[in-house]
């Protein structure tokens, strides 16, 4: 047991470390979400209120989401780094050494989420600079982290586990960018749920983007709503542990 957390905990050092030497990936990913919520928030300025309720602007309602879309889009494409290590040879010689390959999956997921969670904490900064004020305090900054490194952990091993499978860049890109926008935009991440149309509000309770945009948005804006957050908790768990083992039949079967 313990030599395998301690390769596992290798594979995380080495992974994070690789992506320091490359800071403009992280740059990339954080740009899109922070312009989100600088420019977005102002374009739907005027429907402060009638979102989400009185007294609560666009930008307390959409900063939520944007904390998630952080997560989702570093974690979705956590699979190029894979495809980067198949394509040089390294992949291939870590699964050569006596290091565990479960080690080695569950160690770049790990790393991805590291990675997600310091993003997730810059953009709550950012928010918080805007004036987003957090009803739960510093314990529901740490649930609201919980929440989204569920959601991380599941697209990230999903994301290998694409790599692994299709062993192509395009393809991997492709089929990503086929299922995270639609997850995005089939979820209450820019509208409340009595907004949207009853098809879309019926699709979002299969979405776990969704669960994840409501448990943060409770905590942010209206404090512990027990039902809600329990929900997204149970369901962002198991959708984690799906992707975790889809991931790691990939990586037992697939790598070379």
């Amino acid at each position: 047991m313990m030599w395998a957390l301690s390769d596992t905990w290798q594979v995380v050092l080495r992974d994070v470390r690789s992506r320091i030497r490359m800071p403009v990936f992280i740059f990339m990913n954080l740009f899109q979400p922070v312009l989100w919520l600088l420019l977005f928030t102002q374009i739907f300025k005027s429907l402060s209120g009638s979102v989400a309720g009185e007294g609560i602007s666009y930008l307390d309602f959409f900063a939520p989401g944007v904390i998630v879309m952080t997560v989702l889009f570093g974690s979705a494409f956590a699979g190029m780094s894979t495809l980067m290590d198949m394509d040089s040879g390294v992949l291939s010689k870590m699964v050569a050494t006596p290091v565990n390959r479960v080690s080695i999956i569950t160690g770049r997921v790990l790393a991805n989420v590291l990675v997600g969670l310091v993003q997730a904490l810059i953009v709550f900064v950012v928010a918080a600079i805007m004036g987003v004020r957090v009803a739960t305090g510093m314990p529901g900054v740490l649930l609201v982290l919980l929440l989204v490194a569920l959601l991380g952990t599941g697209f990230a091993a999903f994301s290998n586990g694409l790599a692994l499978l299709f062993k192509r860049t395009e393809t991997v890109m492709a089929t990503t960018n086929l299922l995270t926008m639609p997850l995005m935009f089939m979820s209450s991440m820019m509208m409340p749920s009595q907004a949207l149309p009853d098809w879309l509000n019926t699709v979002r309770q299969f979405n776990p983007v969704d669960y994840a945009v409501v448990g943060v948005r409770n905590l942010v804006l209206y404090g512990y709503v027990w039902t809600d957050l329990w929900k997204s908790l149970l369901v962002l768990g198991a959708f984690a542990v799906v992707m975790v083992v889809f991931g790691t039949l990939m990586f037992g079967t697939r790598a070379e």
